[in-house]
């Protein structure tokens, strides 16, 4: 089995609670967890710096990704790591805009990530702050799982077959 957290905050912003950065504490957790592949996914933005300390100093796949207000809600964004530089100066659009206000549009979401298909798309489904369905069904090519908040959620929604393939992150 491959263990997988594709939600990991490495930078503290606006929408975090605060936190200490620590490279060591992230070693410990991959190693003690056996985890397999991490994605480092900052809300909205992506620092290349940041991330190839983190890369370079594991043994195991470090994607690329960010955590963007998208209407109001929170949707994971992971590339490949073939294309980091120009996922950085996406990562640069989005802070912009984030900083003058609270969230994207979906209009701005599409104009800067225009190939939805070169991305792993994770939206807050079942977790807050939770995109809206509407949102969802506009990306459905491109959607294949939904974060949930917790366990008790991912174990609830499992079986049912019309609703998203749950995902729980550490986050």
């Amino acid at each position: 089995m491959i263990k997988v957290d594709l939600h990991t905050h490495t930078i503290k912003s606006k929408s975090d609670a605060s936190f200490i950065f620590s490279l060591e504490k992230v070693k410990e957790y991959v190693e003690k967890k056996e985890i397999d592949v991490i994605a480092i996914t900052n809300h909205n933005l992506f620092d290349i710096n940041n991330y190839n300390i983190i890369k370079d100093s594991l043994d195991i796949l470090v994607l690329p990704g960010m955590e963007v207000d998208l209407e109001n809600g929170h949707i994971l964004v992971i590339s490949d790591v073939l294309d980091s530089k120009e996922f950085e100066e996406k990562g640069k659009l989005i802070s912009e805009i984030v900083n003058k206000k609270t969230s994207l549009s979906y209009e701005e979401f599409i104009s800067i990530f225009t190939d939805l298909s070169k991305y792993i798309l994770i939206p807050h489904y079942d977790k807050k702050p939770k995109i809206q369905e509407r949102f969802i069904k506009k990306m459905a090519p491109f959607v294949s799982c939904g974060e949930v908040g917790n366990a008790n959620k991912f174990s609830r929604m499992k079986n049912n077959e019309n609703e998203l393939t749950e995902l729980v992150n550490s986050s």
